[in-house]
This record gives structure tokens, C-alpha cells and sequence, in this order.
């Protein structure tokens, strides 16, 4: 396997455990995997995000144009590192994961059309909402994790997410990140609800 990630958001989101999670998965699978942080202002709601690289690649950073996922916590932060995003024209689409409000928050209408031509799969669902009704809002980053892994494309199976949640979770916070997964997962089957995929 080879792939390249962008994993955005802003401080407080979990990116940078986001980040962990896909270490531990590529981990488990024995392997390669570089990264590279960018903390921004985070302490005070800046951005945030890392680059991922699994597999066998010489440097630790995404060059535009290279990444074939963008997993983002945040409609602005994924709004701000779609040039990251690989076009159709190198390949097979990218892939975009989105934890956006509604229908409406992402893609924006001036981007999704160039979206639609770079071939980029787009699933967004409001998983901050999901982590909030489970009143848990520091959540959010692993419902997202369990939507996207239970999409096609994504690099990881939704097993492989859930063993590595189990490896890094610790006692207190295991029953809550795993209801979490399970829940970004129960996502995928509610085509009709405001929380489903709202573009592909």
C-alpha cells in the first residue's frame, strides 16, 4: 500500500490523535509510515494539520496535488487544503472526508464543480453533531473516522480503525471512542437523514 494523507482541522479537533490512529493502523500492517505536524495557532482554535505518507516515499510532506485523501474535521480547513487533493488526471480520484454541518457548508458551489472534474469522491456528514447527542464532543474526530472507514476508498477497513482505537485508547475512554466509531459507521446506512453522505 501507498498512500498520502492530509488530516485537517483546527486545535482541539483530535487531529493530532487522528494522526496517531493512522500511524497505529499502518503500524499494524508493518507499514512504512512518515509524517510531518503543522500546529499553527492551535491552542487558540488555529489550524491544524499533518501530513501522512504510508508506504515506501522518500520525504515526510504532500506536495499539492499529490494527496489522495484529505480527511478534515473542519468545513474551512477543508475547504483551505483541497489543492493538496490528487486530480483524476494522475490517476483514480482522491478521496474527501468531511465532518461539515449540512448539505450546504461543503463543497462550497464554486469548488464542487471543480471537484466533479478532478474526480474527487467527496462523504460528508455532520459528526460533531453525533459526538454532541452522545455528549462527548472531543469525539467528533473518531464518528468522523468511523464514517469514512465505512466508505469505498478509504485506505484503511473499518476492523483496521477499530484495532488501532482499541491499541491507543485507554481503559476510561475505550467504551466511548469505540461507541464513537460505531456510530460514525451507523451513518453510512441513514441515506434519508441530514447526517448521511451529501455528496459522492
Amino acid at each position: 500500500m501507498k498512500s498520502q494523507a492530509i488530516i485537517a482541522g483546527i486545535g482541539g479537533q483530535g487531529v493530532l490523535f487522528t494522526a496517531r490512529v493512522f500511524t497505529e493502523m499502518a503500524r499494524l500492517k508493518n507499514l512504512r509510515v512518515s509524517g510531518s505536524q503543522t500546529f499553527g495557532m492551535s491552542q487558540r482554535g488555529g489550524s491544524v494539520m499533518t501530513h501522512m505518507k504510508i508506504g515506501e516515499f522518500d520525504s515526510p510532506l504532500v506536495g499539492e496535488g499529490d494527496a489522495d485523501l484529505l480527511f478534515a474535521l473542519d468545513c474551512m480547513e477543508a475547504h483551505r487544503n483541497l489543492p493538496y487533493l490528487r486530480s483524476q488526471q494522475n490517476g483514480s480520484g482522491a478521496l474527501c472526508v468531511v465532518n461539515a454541518p449540512d448539505q450546504t457548508a461543503f463543497p462550497d458551489p464554486r469548488v464542487a464543480g471543480l471537484l466533479d472534474e478532478m474526480g474527487v469522491i467527496v462523504h460528508a456528514c455532520d459528526a460533531a453533531a453525533v459526538a454532541l447527542r452522545m455528549n462527548h464532543p472531543m469525539v467528533t474526530n473518531l464518528v468522523l473516522l468511523g464514517f469514512g472507514a465505512s466508505r469505498e476508498h478509504f485506505p484503511f477497513t473499518y476492523d483496521e480503525v477499530r484495532e488501532a482505537i482499541e491499541a491507543l485508547s485507554g481503559p476510561a475512554q475505550l467504551a466511548v471512542n469505540l461507541a464513537a466509531l460505531e456510530q460514525g459507521r451507523a451513518l453510512c446506512s441513514n441515506s434519508g437523514s441530514p447526517l448521511s453522505v451529501i455528496a459522492s
